[in-house]
């Protein structure tokens, strides 16, 4: 069972240019050069900027305004069910209140928080390579903070 399928993830408009370059798929349903888009879905792009903000201590802004998009349907965290798990263990820990876990919307909106706060660290890193593509210098970023 996908506890997120009706909740659908919105983003700020300013950050839709950079999902379109570094996703394969596109919205329009075109595909981009996987060397250089190395995520295969929006989703993973996302889902990185939220762990990217839990490893690196950035906190969100649940109080920001502005523009947003919807770019993520909340049915994708059908196929990967360890990400629903995920989100609810940050929205856990976020919150100390396990009672969350009965209220997807909340925990959607803790993670994309998250995610959103991510979000310039991870376009920072993906921008900042000499020579690498953007696969290859987010492949060594990883292992680099992983290990």
């Amino acid at each position: 069972m996908n506890e997120f399928a009706a909740v659908e993830i919105h983003l700020p408009k300013e950050f839709q240019k950079e999902f379109h370059a570094f996703c394969l798929t596109r919205v329009e349903g075109s595909r981009n050069d996987p060397e250089e888009s190395p995520f295969p879905r929006m989703v993973d792009m996302w889902f990185l900027a939220m762990c990217l903000a839990v490893k690196e201590g950035i906190s969100p802004d649940f109080k920001r305004k502005g523009e947003t998009y919807n770019a993520i349907p909340g049915s994708v965290f059908g196929s990967d069910p360890w990400r629903s798990d995920v989100i609810m263990l940050l929205a856990i820990a976020h919150t100390g209140d396990v009672e969350i876990s009965v209220n997807p919307r909340e925990m959607i909106k803790i993670a994309n928080a998250y995610a959103i706060a991510g979000l310039p660290r991870l376009i920072h890193i993906l921008n900042d390579r000499t020579g690498d593509t953007a696969l290859d210098h987010i492949s060594d970023f990883l292992v680099d903070i992983t290990t």
